[in-house]
């Protein structure tokens, strides 16, 4: 019985530690030792994601995903209430809810525990390094989504 018990808790525990994704969720979204992060209001290009060394977390990098049916999601920034959005090479985060399709946003698992993050227009966000603006590109490429701190 002990042992019927514990791995009914086991598989719990599992199944609540891959809901990162999910409506109203907030997650962070790194590559390797980099998080994805808006701008500050003072800085130039304040409403583009950059790539930032991950230290102590913040709420420019935390992400809101609110659902917009079928796996997509729109992603609100939690500092800034802006959400991301697709610009012409590169995302930004705007005031309103896009009511375009294309700025939903699909979390594909790579079943090594990272997400190719796709919009309904079938566009990747890219990194490009520490310090650079995120892109968007044709091709896939895979982060690491975590549920935000408490």
């Amino acid at each position: 019985m002990r042992i019927t018990a514990s791995f009914i808790l086991l598989g719990l525990a599992s199944l609540g530690a891959a809901n990162v994704i999910g409506d109203g969720n907030c997650v962070t979204i790194m590559d390797g030792d980099l998080v994805m992060h808006e701008r500050k209001p003072d800085q130039p290009f304040n409403n583009f994601l950059y790539m930032v060394n991950k230290g102590q977390e913040y709420n420019d990098q935390r992400w809101i995903l609110e659902s917009m049916g079928g796996d997509f999601y729109r992603l609100k920034n939690e500092h800034s209430n802006r959400y991301l959005i697709l610009g012409d090479r590169y995302p930004i985060t705007y005031h309103a809810p896009s009511i375009r399709a294309t700025d939903h946003f699909k979390f594909v698992p790579d079943g090594n525990g990272t997400y190719d993050i796709v919009s309904r227009g079938n566009m990747h966000l890219q990194s490009q390094g520490l310090d650079y603006a995120v892109a968007t590109s044709p091709n896939k490429q895979v982060f690491s989504v975590k549920k935000c701190q408490e």
